[in-house]
């Protein structure tokens, strides 16, 4: 009898070991798969001319209906181009292209608002399918959106940066441990929504100085911060931030 209970106990042990490897390895498995979708769409993204939605999203509301109509059947022609996993992403991207160059060179007729409902209808009046509802975020969205995460790895980046600028000696162990820290910031700041990616390094900069108080290497800060744009190479078109976030 004591034969028989060790051995079914034996038994329980390897299939919940078994169980365990086999839900992290398909847990690895999905990470890796989504993180490998959102790097396929970003490279597909780049291949792609989306002029015809910019100038779409452009026109004003007093546009004539026949030329607005036009314009719009080439920009569902330039979505039509776009992988369906991948469309929603493409009218983000389109949609803060847009709301930079309003930014830059003001409004043309259209607020932020009925910005974003006009690009978010856009797969519905192209009736195309997309992985998910395209619900773009905005101003107070996009800073409530990142002000409830925390960028733990960018502010580990970000001290390491600073602090090791200063040095005259930079080991291989060093320059590897930083980028391995550049790349999961990256990660983390790739992790939010497209439009709202500015705001995020924003917030990463507000959490660097609410850390240190006024420290003396806040311009030096702000070159990082705004380095990780083209380090990271995300989808924003510009993000200029502010010497002062408080």
């Amino acid at each position: 009898m004591a034969k028989l209970i060790l051995l079914a106990f034996t038994i329980a042990t390897l299939l919940a070991v078994t169980s365990a490897h086999i839900t992290t390895t398909i847990e690895d498995d999905t990470f890796e798969y989504n993180t490998n979708k959102k790097q396929q769409c970003s490279q597909h993204l780049q291949d792609q001319q989306l002029q015809q939605c910019q100038t779409y999203l452009q026109q004003p509301y007093q546009t004539p209906h026949t030329q607005q109509q036009q314009t719009l059947q080439q920009c569902c022609q330039e979505l039509q181009n776009i992988d369906e996993q991948c469309r929603c992403k493409a009218v983000k991207q389109v949609f803060g292209e847009v709301q930079q160059q309003q930014q830059e060179t003001g409004p043309f007729g259209s607020s932020s608002q009925q910005l974003k409902q006009k690009a978010e209808n856009l797969p519905k009046q192209c009736n195309l399918q997309t992985k998910k509802q395209c619900n773009i975020k905005i101003g107070e969205q996009c800073r409530k959106d990142v002000q409830g995460r925390k960028f733990d790895r960018c502010q580990k980046y970000l001290e390491q940066t600073i602090t090791g600028s200063g040095g005259y000696l930079r080991t291989a162990v060093w320059k590897r441990k930083q980028a391995d820290e550049l790349e999961e910031c990256c990660e983390e700041i790739r992790n939010v929504d497209v439009e709202c990616q500015c705001e995020a390094m924003k917030e990463v900069m507000r959490e660097a100085q609410g850390e240190e108080q006024r420290r003396p290497e806040t311009a030096e800060m702000r070159r990082v911060v705004q380095n990780l744009k083209n380090q990271c190479e995300l989808e924003v078109e510009q993000c200029q931030i502010p010497s002062e976030m408080f």
